[in-house]
């Protein structure tokens, strides 16, 4: 359907794109809106930019029952602890599990980088996150309601990533493995609201797990300098004109271009 039909929170896709099943296209699926830096030494920039669960779907490779439960507790998260606010993507640090599909949701909406050490991974969080605000250090934390995923599944898939099973066997049960992940989702997940069963709270005192790796992250040096008094850029302020304007010819521009 064409983009201005799209119903209000829904993965926004069309049915072009195979990878988002067609059961998926429904109004009030979690939405989410990020504000980054503006270039690669650049100031925030403070226009928001929508995520779908499309977007996720397609940087995740697949949708799963996983990305799902994350985007829906990372959408609990957010209304308790940002309520209409963008995330800013330049100031968060993230915790989740070691879970392809909860990691990549936290990178994904709050900018973490394990190899920035602003992705951490904790095995006892579940499908939930802790979030930090680098420039407040306020955290918060959501969690998923003990048993909502049913306990069958989760058991299913832990087998199935063993070697307990033949190839053969394999065959068969991956596919019914898919089809109970699916039902659920469809019967219990959609239906619900993010906060039925996913439920955030503000943490007083936070320790985060130990950094992976704690490589400097450039692009958001500068994040909190403001726009130029004097200067302008060789290109629109507001990233909105068609192509180059004519460089300042002041003493900024003279001390830019005269080098570091």
């Amino acid at each position: 359907m064409p983009a201005a039909d799209q119903p209000a929170g829904s993965t926004g896709t069309g049915r072009h794109q195979w990878y988002v099943p067609a059961w998926l296209e429904v109004p009030g699926l979690p939405v989410f809106e990020v504000i980054d830096t503006r270039s690669a030494q650049g100031r925030l920039d403070h226009r928001p930019k929508r995520v779908t669960v499309a977007d996720l779907v397609l940087f995740h490779g697949h949708a799963c029952d996983g990305l799902l439960r994350g985007a829906w507790a990372m959408r609990a998260l957010c209304d308790a602890a940002f309520g209409a606010a963008p995330l800013d993507r330049s100031d968060l640090l993230a915790v989740s599990r070691n879970s392809p599909c909860l990691g990549d949701v936290a990178a994904y909406l709050t900018g973490g980088r394990a190899r920035f050490g602003t992705h951490r991974l904790d095995p006892d969080l579940g499908a939930g996150f802790q979030i930090q605000a680098l420039s407040t250090r306020q955290t918060w934390e959501v969690r998923e309601d003990e048993g909502y995923f049913p306990p069958l599944i989760a058991a299913w898939e832990a087998a199935l990533l063993g070697e307990q099973f033949s190839p053969d066997s394999k065959r068969e049960l991956l596919a019914v493995h898919e089809a109970a992940q699916w039902d659920w989702v469809r019967q219990h997940l959609l239906p619900s609201r993010p906060a039925d069963h996913y439920h955030a709270r503000r943490l007083e005192a936070f320790d985060p797990p130990p950094a992976l790796l704690d490589a400097p992250r450039t692009d958001t040096l500068n994040r909190v300098i403001p726009p130029p008094a004097q200067a302008a850029s060789p290109y629109d302020p507001d990233l909105d004109a068609p192509g180059p304007t004519p460089p300042d010819s002041g003493s900024w521009t003279a001390q830019y271009a005269a080098g570091p």
